[in-house]
């Protein structure tokens, strides 16, 4: 069996694989009764949602099977996002949360997201402890066991609600794509009761994901410059990312919005420590464009974590990836794609002005990136051939840019980004760099 199955979101890969089946859940409940235990908590209960996977029921059942197994309670809390899941695992005083959810994978993977008592992930020490227990966990036939069902999405909804001003956006139409996923229900109401008029697309009417939510936002950049809508809003299929279109059906760079979020929140003395953090993967201009107000950008390694970790550490209370991924601990301790919908659509409300106006602000450094499709994550150090282009690359920018490469943590895909105040310079080391990954992994 694979011995790294945590990446940089929990468990994930296709479902019926070594890595992600329903023994593997099972065995997860097993590891997380364990867990608990280890800390000296012998009774208690653990909450479980999912979002509308074929295979989600099967595996949420698997992992209530584990947990009952173990002596705890298994609660269902049905098809949901993944922040009311976080919600509802603080506001029910569960033990731990999980989450059934490949997030904006495609509908054929799945994964398990844990969440601590508190909402929040797990940290780093905690999930190898808790792989460790379940590569260790060798059960006798998996079994399968429904949760006592728990109400969750009614609290969810009050508790966001209490963030932003009543019917806010009366009078205004807002174009919603949730992906087919877990937010078809919660996002909808929530923009209606703030006074919205809401046009839905992708809700329910397909599979998780396909050709839809933050991942393919085609239909919504085409629908919206048919309408008369001050904003266009993408989930991805678990619900805690967002991105957004402007009217003109102009997709937003998600560093711009990270931007607009931290200008409003300093505007309105909401930003703790004039921080904010993002992660490496956010461009330069972003860092520019905040000191220019006096707001200071702290980054993070990639992943929600790391972001909620150095939020912890510098005390700032807003920070986000550019994916859509944002995260305000004054409201959650994890992401929420609503909760960043709303908080923008305040912003854009106030200015009176349109969305590209008010975060053109921000001016991003020419970059270019992509991923590429890898059979074998092999270590970067053992190829000398990307290691040549990689410093030579770097030799030629200077400090006019910057270059990353990794893997991904929830796919056999490795990332790259080159920036660049030069969009010459960038664009040439970014095909040499193409080139020489395509050649070699």
């Amino acid at each position: 069996m694979n011995k790294s199955l945590f990446g940089t979101d929990g468990i994930r890969g296709p479902y019926g694989s070594e890595g992600m089946n329903d023994h593997i859940a099972y065995r997860l409940g097993l590891a997380i009764g364990q867990h608990l235990k280890n800390q000296n908590i012998s009774a208690g209960s653990v909450i479980l949602g999912r979002d509308p996977r074929i295979s989600g029921k099967n595996l949420q059942r698997a992992c209530s099977a584990g947990i009952k197994k173990a002596g705890y309670q298994a609660l269902d809390a049905g098809i949901l996002p993944t922040p009311a899941l976080a919600f509802g695992t603080a506001y029910l005083q569960a033990k731990m949360g999980v989450m059934v959810t490949a997030s904006h994978n495609p509908a054929a993977d799945n994964g398990l997201k844990l969440f601590s008592a508190k909402g929040g992930k797990l940290s780093i020490p905690e999930e190898n402890e808790m792989e460790r227990l379940l590569l260790t966990t060798e059960p006798d036939d998996i079994y399968y066991e429904e949760g006592e069902e728990i109400e969750v999405r009614t609290e969810y909804v009050k508790n966001i609600c209490k963030f932003f001003p009543k019917n806010f956006l009366s009078g205004e139409k807002v174009l919603l794509d949730t992906a087919n996923g877990a937010t078809c229900t919660t996002s909808p109401e929530v923009f209606s009761r703030f006074g919205a008029e809401v046009i839905c697309l992708h809700n329910g009417t397909g599979m998780i994901n396909e050709n839809a939510g933050s991942e393919h936002p085609e239909d919504l950049i085409a629908q919206i410059t048919r309408s008369s809508a001050c904003l266009g809003v993408a989930h991805d299929g678990d619900g805690d990312r967002a991105v957004f279109i402007d009217p003109s059906g102009k997709l937003i760079n998600g560093d711009q919005i990270l931007g607009l979020l931290a200008r409003y929140a300093h505007k309105h003395d909401r930003l703790k420590e004039r921080g904010f953090v993002a992660t490496v993967h956010s461009n330069s201009g972003l860092d520019t464009s905040l000191a220019s107000i006096g707001i200071e950008l702290h980054r993070a390694n990639v992943g929600d974590r790391n972001v909620s970790d150095l939020m912890k550490k510098t005390g700032c209370n807003w920070g986000g990836e550019s994916s859509g991924h944002v995260l305000a601990h004054d409201y959650l301790p994890t992401g929420d794609g609503l909760f960043t919908a709303l908080s923008l659509a305040c912003a854009l409300i106030e200015s009176n002005k349109t969305l590209t106006e008010i975060t053109n602000w921000v001016k991003l450094w020419p970059s270019r990136s992509s991923s590429f499709g890898v059979d074998e994550k092999v270590p970067l150090d053992y190829c000398p051939e990307i290691q040549e282009c990689l410093t030579q690359s770097i030799d030629s920018l200077g400090h006019e840019g910057r270059i990353l490469l990794r893997y991904s943590g929830t796919e056999p895909r490795i990332r790259l980004l080159v920036e660049a105040k030069d969009e010459k310079l960038m664009n040439d080391i970014f095909f040499k760099m193409q080139g020489t990954i395509e050649k070699t992994l």
